[in-house]
């Protein structure tokens, strides 16, 4: 696809993240004294809000009440999928040393809808979390693959058996460590995209390995990079960042070079607490990315 404006729509989750750190270590059986943050969140939300710091974005998801929607950035245009509000969050625990100790998802609600609402669409990058059912999923991207272009977001270990029998529509998927291997059963991650390459020789990977690495293949290609040493201040939603900053410099006709070395950087950026919130940002990021090492 050719450099273009408003091309990106997301379909998936849109919830509050409520972000818990302990403020001592943790004492079992007892009451922990914490900090609490909360924020929108969603996997699909989180790699949208990347992308709306630069252009428009189509977002479809399960009806969210006004105070919800009054807190959404203007750029991201939200698509009933269904008629009826729901309560759903996030929970995300985290040691004193801001490492993610547990996430407690209150989800379901996604997983149980029916008769989801999604418009014929041609001609865009559409990304997907696994939030929705299996069924839904499966069918929506057959019949948006030939005209679009399909992102997925892995989401969880727990959901990435919903894309097992459809990876051959998918252009670009992104994932980390732990759901490569639930996803392939294989105990590597070069042995894990090599599993699904015999699937799809044409897809695009990227598994994230937490502070250690981000692996990228593309054909016959794959990258070991090095993202810089940071002090982590919560690594929820870096992978997402790294994801919505990827896409967007793909479809803006970056260098690969210059895409690999500014989304690690993005991620890194998010996990040691700094987010974007203009695309002057985008300069910081560039700044940073010196620190990335590539190596081929």
């Amino acid at each position: 696809m050719l450099k273009s404006k408003n091309i990106f729509v997301c379909i998936g989750a849109i919830h509050y993240d409520y972000l818990i750190n302990l403020k001592k270590n943790i004492i079992n059986y007892r009451t922990n004294p914490v900090v609490h943050h909360s924020r929108i969140g969603g996997v699909a939300y989180n790699v949208a809000k990347i992308i709306s710091n630069f252009e428009k974005i189509e977002f479809y998801s399960l009806k969210i009440n006004n105070e919800l929607k009054k807190s959404i950035s203007k750029n991201i245009k939200i698509k009933q999928a269904n008629s009826k509000t729901s309560d759903r969050y996030y929970i995300a625990i985290s040691d004193k040393n801001n490492n993610f100790l547990l996430g407690l998802a209150n989800t379901d609600i996604y997983e149980a809808s029916k008769n989801l609402r999604i418009p014929n669409i041609t001609n865009k990058f559409i990304i997907f979390d696994l939030n929705f059912p299996k069924n839904f999923l499966e069918k929506t991207i057959k019949i948006l693959s030939p005209k679009n272009k399909i992102i997925v977001c892995a989401t969880s270990v727990y959901k990435t058996d919903k894309i097992k029998k459809i990876m051959k529509y998918i252009d670009i998927l992104f994932l980390n460590k732990s759901e490569l291997i639930n996803l392939t059963k294989e105990n590597s991650i070069i042995s894990g995209i090599k599993n699904i390459q015999q699937k799809n020789k044409n897809i695009m990977i990227i598994v994230t390995n937490s502070k250690n690495n981000v692996i990228y293949s593309n054909g016959k290609k794959i990258f070991k990079i090095k993202p810089p040493k940071i002090k982590i201040r919560n690594e929820n939603g870096a992978g997402d960042a790294l994801a919505g900053m990827m896409l967007f410099l793909i479809s803006q006709g970056y260098k690969e070079k210059d895409i690999l070395k500014y989304s690690v950087a993005c991620g890194s950026y998010y996990a040691s607490g700094k987010m974007l919130n203009t695309k002057k940002d985008l300069i910081k990021i560039k700044n940073f990315s010196k620190k990335v090492i590539i190596n081929y």
